[in-house]
C-alpha cells in the first residue's frame, strides 16, 4: 500500500521581529519524524514548480518539504522591497530552526531551489543555523562574480524585465490600498513591459522607473545605493553545498566560482558537488536549447537531477545514508555539448584540461574576414576596423539571457549578424579532427577606439559546414581611456568568455566575432565618459582590432588532450 502525502497550507512561521511569513508543508501522514528540505520563494509558494527537485519528490525519498512566501509576498506578512538583501538571511536562520524544531522533522534541514530561491539559501547559511546540514543553490552567483563576469556591463534585460514586473505589482498592490499612482507612471511601466524597446533606448538611462516610492529604481542601482546580487562571506558557510548551473544560464560564471570558492576552502571530496547541464536560466531545465536539441540526457529529467540532489542529501542529513565523501570523479558532472553526454571531473575546470592559443590574423585573398590561426600570424602588424554607433547596436540574439519571452536563450544561429558591418569575424579553417573545448575561456585583444571611454563585445561560435554559426560563449567589457594608455596606442582587452563544453566537430570551424554591442541584453555603452546610466547622450565611435607582432590578439581556450567516450550519468 502507497503512502499518503499529507500538505498543510499557510502554516504560520514567526520571525524574531513577530512578522509571521506562511509556508506549504509536505509530508508524510505517518511514520517516524525525518529530515526536511525548505524552499523558500518570492514567486509563490503555491506555483513552486521546479525541474531541479520538487516538494512531492522529496516526500517520495523520505523527506519533509516545507516552501515558504518570502516576507511581503504572497501570504507572507511584513514588507518587501526588491534587490533588498538585508532580511533574507535572518528569516532563512529562523524558518530553519522552526523547521527542525517541528514533530514531524528530525532535526536535519537542507535547503534548495533556484535563482532568487538560491541566493538565499547562501544568505541564510552564512548565519549558522544551527541544524542547517546542506544547501543546494541552483543558477546562483555573488556581486563580485557577477561584476567580474560582465565586465562592467549592465544586464539590461535581465534586470528591467525582473524590475518590470515587480513595479507593476507594486502599482497594483498601490492601487489596492487606496493609494493609486499615477497614470503616467502607470503608462511607463505597462511600456517597459509590453515594448521595452522605447524605454531601453532613453538617454540617460537612470531615467527608466524613476519613481519616488518605488522600492528598486535603476537610479538607486547605478549609484551603489541597491546591489542587484548579494554578496557572501562564504568563509562563515562551512556546510556542504551541491550546485547546479546551465552553459546559457546568465549566472554560469558565480555558480561556478561559488563552487570553486567552496571546494578552495574545504576540499574533501564529496562536500561540495558541482553539476552543469545544457540550460538557460528556466526553472523547468529543457532538453532544446536554441535549435539544439541535446536529446533525452539533456534534460533534468534525463539527468536524473532530482536524484542527484536527494543522493547528496541523504549522504549530509541521515546518519545511515552512506558516507560523506564521494568516490574521487564525482563532484563535477558537466554535459558536453556535440557529444551529448554527462562527464565526470574532480574538479573544474577538468584537471587533464590543457591551453590551446588561437590568434587573430588578417583576412585572406577571398576576403571573407579574418583567419583564426592555431600558431602566431607570419606577418606584420595589422588591424580592422568598424564603427559604432550607439543608436544602432548589435541585436541580442540567444547566450545568456533571461527566459522571459522577450529574448530567445541558448545556442541561436548568429550567422545573420555576422553580415553588419559592425561585426567583425576571425574563423579558423576546417577542423580536421574534434576538439572538445572544456573549461575556462578568454580573449586577450588589443583593442582600439577613438572614443574616450566604450566598450567591447565578444562571441566564440561554432560554424557548421552549412552556414550555420551557433554561439558557444561571450563577454563584454567596458573600457576607458583612464590611467594613462599611450596616444594611438591599442588597450589590452582580456574579455572573460567564461565556462563551456563544447565538442567542435570535423569539419566545423571556430569564429570569433568582435563588436561592441549587444542589445537589449547588455546596455550600450554611449562612447562618452561617466557613470554608468548616467550619460545624456551618445556619439559614434571608429573601433579597430589589431593583431600580429607586438599586438597579438589571442583567443584562450582549454581542451580536452582527445575526444574520448562519453558516460551518462
Amino acid at each position: 500500500m502507497g503512502r499518503t502525502t499529507l500538505i498543510e497550507h499557510d502554516v504560520p512561521v514567526e520571525m524574531r521581529d513577530g512578522t509571521v511569513l506562511r509556508a506549504d508543508v509536505w509530508r508524510r501522514a505517518d511514520g517516524p519524524a525525518s529530515p526536511a528540505v525548505l524552499f523558500r520563494t518570492p514567486y509563490g509558494k503555491s506555483s513552486l514548480g521546479l525541474a531541479t527537485l520538487t516538494p512531492a519528490q522529496c516526500v517520495d525519498r523520505g523527506y519533509a518539504a516545507v516552501v515558504q512566501d518570502t516576507r511581503g509576498r504572497f501570504g507572507s506578512e511584513g514588507e518587501w522591497a526588491p534587490l533588498d538583501w538585508s532580511q533574507e538571511g535572518p528569516d532563512g536562520y529562523d524558518t530553519v530552526e522552526w523547521t527542525a524544531g517541528q514533530p514531524w522533522c528530525d532535526g536535519n534541514v537542507a535547503m534548495a531551489g533556484s535563482s532568487y530561491q538560491a541566493i538565499v539559501q547562501w544568505l541564510a547559511a552564512m548565519e549558522k543555523p544551527p541544524h542547517l546540514r546542506a544547501i543546494a543553490p541552483a543558477m546562483s552567483t555573488s556581486a563580485p562574480f557577477d561584476a567580474e563576469q560582465l565586465g562592467g556591463s549592465l544586464r539590461l534585460d535581465h534586470l528591467t524585465s525582473w524590475l518590470g514586473l515587480t513595479a507593476l505589482e507594486w502599482v497594483q498592490r498601490r492601487a489596492a490600498a487606496g493609494d493609486p499612482v499615477d497614470g503616467p507612471i502607470v503608462t511607463e511601466v505597462v511600456q517597459l513591459l509590453t515594448t521595452p524597446d522605447v524605454s531601453l533606448r532613453r538617454w540617460p538611462l537612470a531615467a527608466v522607473l524613476d519613481f519616488e516610492r518605488f522600492p528598486g529604481r535603476l537610479r538607486d542601482i547605478f549609484a551603489g545605493r541597491v546591489a542587484t546580487v548579494a554578496d557572501y562571506r562564504l568563509g562563515e558557510v562551512g556546510i556542504p553545498t551541491f550546485s547546479v548551473g546551465g552553459w546559457y544560464d546568465v549566472f554560469s560564471f558565480g555558480t561556478i566560482e561559488l563552487h570553486r570558492a567552496m571546494r578552495a576552502q574545504d576540499p574533501v571530496a564529496g562536500r561540495h558537488e558541482l553539476v552543469v547541464g545544457p540550460w538557460v536560466h528556466s526553472g523547468q531545465l529543457p532538453q532544446v536549447q536554441g535549435e539544439v536539441n541535446t536529446g533525452l540526457y539533456g534534460s533534468a529529467q534525463g539527468a536524473h537531477l532530482a536524484d542527484l540532489h536527494l543522493d547528496f542529501f541523504d549522504r549530509h542529513l541521515r546518519p545511515t545514508g552512506g558516507t560523506t565523501g564521494s568516490a574521487p570523479g564525482e563532484d563535477v558532472r558537466y554535459f558536453l555539448f556535440g557529444d551529448d553526454t554527462w562527464r565526470r571531473a574532480t574538479t573544474w575546470p577538468p584537471p587533464e584540461a590543457v591551453d590551446s592559443p588561437w590568434y587573430l590574423a588578417s583576412s585572406a585573398d577571398d576576403g571573407e574576414g579574418g583567419r583564426l590561426l592555431p600558431a602566431p600570424p607570419q606577418e606584420g602588424p595589422g588591424q580592422d576596423a568598424f564603427t559604432y554607433d550607439p543608436e544602432d547596436p548589435v541585436p541580442s540574439h540567444g547566450g545568456r539571457v533571461l527566459q522571459l519571452g522577450r529574448l530567445a536563450a541558448g545556442p541561436l544561429n548568429q550567422a545573420h549578424l555576422e553580415s553588419r558591418p559592425d561585426v567583425l569575424c576571425y574563423t579558423s579553417e576546417p577542423l580536421t579532427e574534434s576538439l572538445d573545448v572544456v573549461g575556462r575561456q578568454r580573449l586577450r585583444l588589443r583593442f582600439g577606439s577613438d572614443a574616450p571611454a566604450t566598450a567591447v563585445v565578444a562571441k566564440l561560435t561554432d560554424v557548421h559546414p552549412d552556414g550555420r554559426s551557433l554561439l558557444v560563449a561571450e563577454a563584454s567589457l567596458r573600457l576607458t581611456a583612464e590611467g594613462g594608455r599611450p596616444p594611438g596606442e591599442p588597450y589590452e582587452a582580456d574579455l572573460l568568455l567564461g565556462d563551456t563544453a563544447w565538442r567542435f566537430a570535423p569539419e566545423h570551424r571556430l569564429r570569433v566575432q568582435v563588436t561592441s554591442s549587444n542589445f537589449p541584453h547588455l546596455d550600450r555603452h554611449p562612447n562618452v565618459p561617466g557613470p554608468i546610466g548616467e550619460a545624456e547622450y551618445c556619439r559614434t565611435a571608429r573601433q579597430s582590432v589589431w593583431y600580429g607582432g607586438p599586438y597579438e590578439s589571442v583567443l584562450r581556450l582549454q581542451t580536452l588532450p582527445a575526444p574520448s567516450t562519453g558516460e551518462t550519468a
